[in-house]
């Protein structure tokens, strides 16, 4: 694993708070050795932890071609696919998918602070034990849910939305008064969803930064759900109002270029 960044933002709440509040923004697990990232997570001392999704593997890992009618497209997809497969069984132990590693992770996050975590494309398929060792563990799942949450003075609304069927909560999430976040996985579902609804503040992730970093902006090479060099691959955008992670764990063989892991610390004001 390369290393990995901590950025910075801040956000008004427009409630009057006698300290900030401290979020401990995490993405992107995929079940890989953060435990760099848990470490710097405990000198932070971050008053609330969320999590937005990918942080287990349960997901049908064969390539998404069934629906790609295009012969040149599904054969490139499954080129990519299969040899990615077949690097990622030469890359050391240590950089690979394990169950343990975000096991571990989760248990000493409630430790440091109140854990609220979303699910991801990754996670269509959760366990039984999942959801077991989550509630025993003490990690609050919000999937299609929502919660209000006092921290300090701070009194809001905290979202989680699936990456699937959201239509039937989303619209009652939407209407609730106060300060509302979201944890929404995939940044470009703000874009179509959220832009113009009120959310005071989505945090998201998915993208991985883009892989790979190019030019002396850092435009993020290839996005997920956005292509190449779209737009939101990670960063504070719509005046602070959707904060992208670029995610805490790499998945595939190529490796992150100029793209270090990272975490993101959140001060409300």
């Amino acid at each position: 694993m390369s290393g990995f960044i901590i950025t910075r933002y801040t956000t008004d709440s427009k409630q009057h708070l006698r300290q900030p509040v401290r979020i401990a923004h995490v993405s992107d697990l995929h079940e890989r050795d953060c435990d760099d990232i848990m470490t710097a997570i405990k000198q932070e001392h971050p008053d609330l932890i969320v999590i937005t999704g990918d942080t287990f593997e349960r997901y049908d890992n064969r390539p998404q071609y069934e629906f790609e009618r295009r012969p040149v497209k599904r054969l490139i997809i499954n080129v990519i696919h299969y040899s990615n497969f077949l690097l990622t069984k030469l890359l050391p132990k240590k950089t690979k998918a394990d169950e343990e590693n975000v096991l571990r992770f989760l248990r000493e996050a409630v430790t440091v602070a109140p854990v609220y975590m979303s699910l991801g494309n990754h996670e269509q398929k959760l366990l039984h034990r999942d959801y077991r060792f989550l509630r025993e563990t003490g990690v609050t799942l919000l999937d299609n849910a929502d919660t209000a949450v006092t921290v300090r003075d701070l009194h809001f609304t905290l979202g989680g939305m699936s990456c699937w069927d959201y239509e039937e909560w989303l619209p009652t999430f939407l209407q609730k008064d106060g300060y509302k976040i979201l944890l929404c996985h995939k940044p470009n579902q703000y874009t179509e969803l959220f832009r113009d609804s009120g959310v005071d503040l989505t945090l998201s992730g998915h993208t991985h930064g883009g892989q790979m970093l190019i030019g002396k902006k850092g435009r993020g090479f290839f996005v997920p759900g956005q292509g190449l060099f779209g737009k939101y691959a990670h960063g504070s955008f719509f005046d602070g109002r959707l904060i992208v992670s670029a995610g805490c764990a790499n998945t595939v063989a190529c490796p992150r270029f100029f793209n270090p892991r990272e975490l993101v610390m959140i001060e409300v004001t």
